[in-house]
């Protein structure tokens, strides 16, 4: 067990692999909440070097951005090291609300990020089309090679069975402290919030919960911050 302290501890990259039964060979890597601010700058820096190295074809940005205007430079920096040769779409949180969508909003853009917020997009990749609904969990949607749900916050996996086959959420930090694990989640949090666990894995989708990149409190016990990679098999 371990305590940090601070924005710029190392990250880990949990990696799952989900097989469509055809579409093979497609990475997706998700990274949600950093929650910028100006002491970020290496942990920036960690995550433009990752994201290079794992060269996913697609990035998806779950929300909680920055909490100060010193980390909307360092969001224009991440962007401009990962955005370029793929495709990187992106949500809002509930501090990107607080903090104000506009300029968020503005960056991505500026970007080339795909905004999906309460939308949806369609990526063709190798022939093959990949949908992505952003926070908004349609169940009447058209079949593609892929469906994926992209969160902020969790939701009870009833609401979307059926219509997605990835399923990505953040915004709870696996509580920043973790006791002890199970099979069931991440304790004592799971005990206040039914969805901090790190995965839901059923024979027709897979529902991944990150528990983030950064914090506003930068304090965190046992709780290591992650991105996720999944790749299609």
């Amino acid at each position: 067990m371990r305590l940090e302290v601070g924005y710029n501890h190392p990250f880990e990259v949990r990696e799952y692999k989900f097989n469509t039964r055809g579409l093979t060979n497609i990475d997706i890597l998700f990274i949600s909440d950093l929650h910028l601010n100006g002491y970020c700058g290496r942990l920036i820096e960690s995550l433009i070097n990752k994201v290079r190295r794992l060269n996913p074809h697609i990035v998806l940005l779950g929300g909680d951005y920055v909490d100060t205007k010193s980390g909307l430079e360092l969001l224009s920096q991440l962007l401009n090291g990962i955005a370029v040769g793929r495709h990187v779409l992106a949500i809002a949180g509930n501090h990107d609300y607080f903090f104000g969508l506009k300029r968020i909003w503005q960056v991505m853009t500026d970007y080339g990020v795909n905004w999906i917020e309460k939308h949806h997009a369609v990526i063709n990749i190798n022939g093959f089309n990949i949908r992505v609904n952003g926070n908004i969990s349609e169940i009447a949607i058209p079949k593609c090679d892929i469906n994926i749900l992209l969160l902020h916050k969790p939701i009870d996996e009833k609401l979307f069975a059926g219509a997605y086959d990835i399923v990505f959420a953040g915004h709870l930090h696996g509580c920043q402290a973790v006791f002890w694990e199970t099979e069931k989640g991440l304790y004592p949090g799971r005990y206040i919030y039914k969805w901090n666990v790190k995965h839901v894995i059923t024979d027709n989708f897979i529902y991944l919960i990150s528990k983030g990149i950064g914090d506003t409190l930068p304090i965190r016990y046992n709780c290591k911050k992650d991105i996720i990679l999944v790749n299609t098999i």
